[in-house]
């Protein structure tokens, strides 16, 4: 019974920024980045996304992240209470199954499967997923899927809408396979820029 199954990810692009602002340290109307240190510098971990339309970025040493904004707002980057934030999402989302699994750490996955028909069916449950969330001050990217992999690829990845999920899929870049980055490079310089590109080219023998 495989094919039955029904999964929907959750993403949250900006959940250690979102997180922040429910607190009395509500920064200021400024790029924000979370810093830690990586590689024996302090490095860019997460940003939030006024700091991402400037072209800042995760892994961006934070020295050139201040000079190029010289206004940037720096809060030391705190892993667990994003992972308490996270775990608290996944219990709200316990009132749509019992089945909710933690993508750290910035995602849920949720097996639906025989539970939609409380909500409404799938697309009454994500509007009401869409809308608890929003009262909670959470963006959030969220899609379907006949595996918990595929829908998670879908809502980090996927960029325009499909006709269909296979036709979705299929549209997700190379990159959605999460490889190495030598690899992933790898297969765009041979051609081979989407999910489709890579099923389509022949086994070899």
């Amino acid at each position: 019974l495989l094919g039955n199954r029904r999964y929907l990810a959750l993403f949250f692009p900006w959940l250690p920024a979102e997180r922040l602002a429910r607190t009395a340290l509500r920064p200021p109307d400024a790029p924000l980045v979370f810093a830690d240190k990586q590689r024996g510098a302090l490095r860019i971990a997460s940003v939030d996304p006024a700091a991402q339309a400037v072209g800042l970025a995760a892994g961006m040493p934070l020295a050139d992240a201040r000079a190029r904004v010289p206004e940037l707002i720096v809060v030391t980057h705190d892993p667990a209470a994003d992972h308490a934030w996270l775990d608290r999402l996944a219990l709200g989302c316990n009132r749509y199954t019992p089945l909710v699994a933690l993508d750290a750490p910035d995602g849920l996955i949720l097996d639906i499967a025989g539970a939609d028909h409380l909500a409404g069916g799938e697309a009454g449950l994500i509007a009401d997923i869409e809308t608890r969330l929003s009262r909670l001050g959470m963006s959030v990217r969220l899609a379907l899927g006949p595996t918990a992999d595929a829908a998670r690829a879908l809502a980090r990845y996927q960029t325009r809408p499909a006709p269909d999920e296979a036709s979705a899929i299929r549209r997700l870049p190379v990159a959605a396979l999460e490889l190495e980055p030598e690899a992933t490079v790898a297969l765009v310089r041979a051609g081979l820029k989407t999910i489709g590109d890579l099923a389509s080219r022949p086994m070899a023998n």
